[in-house]
């Protein structure tokens, strides 16, 4: 897990050392997730923070790299004898972003998503399971100067959510 967040953070790092002259923005996002399928059975919703650098090819379109964190808090599962705590998600993505006219875009992202769930064991000791897995999201979104809103499905083994992305761009 670590590896991959390293190479992340390095990806990110080594594009913000291209001039800004040659299209590089950075931004920083607040998510909010709402569970489908068979996610929603067991969350209500999710919250986190996102990073993602993008690089232009040209006027209309850019290559992205999005890492960050999100938090999917549990339902009450205590009749079902399940005492979960929270599943944390940690994607690391790559994509293309295009402009289709205006402010308006479209942006299609894969990668890993490394998955940690936490959960209470029978003596009531925290106790926690991990596993990556193949992660897909396409999205649509605005973007209004330095201010960034998309909306993106997100799926991965047989879970998947709706995400709502509010960034800002440096």
């Amino acid at each position: 897990m670590k590896k991959i967040f390293t190479i992340a953070f390095i990806l990110l790092a080594g594009f913000a050392t291209k001039s800004h002259a040659q299209g590089f923005k950075l931004g920083l996002g607040l998510e909010g997730a709402l569970p489908l399928g068979n996610m929603k059975s067991a969350y209500n919703f999710g919250a986190g923070l996102t990073f993602r650098g993008a690089f232009s090819i040209d006027e209309s379109s850019a290559v992205t790299v999005t890492t960050g964190a999100i938090a999917f808090l549990p339902k009450d599962l205590s009749n079902l004898g399940i005492d979960s705590k929270a599943q944390l998600n940690i994607p690391v993505k790559a994509g293309f972003k295009y402009n289709v006219g205006g402010p308006v875009y479209l942006i299609g992202e894969a990668g890993a998503t490394i998955i940690r769930s936490y959960y209470s064991d029978a003596n009531g000791d925290l106790q926690s399971v991990g596993s990556t897995h193949f992660t897909y999201a396409p999205g649509l979104g605005v973007n209004l100067g330095g201010f960034d809103a998309s909306l993106r499905y997100e799926g991965y083994e047989g879970q998947s959510f709706m995400g709502l992305r509010l960034g800002f761009n440096f």
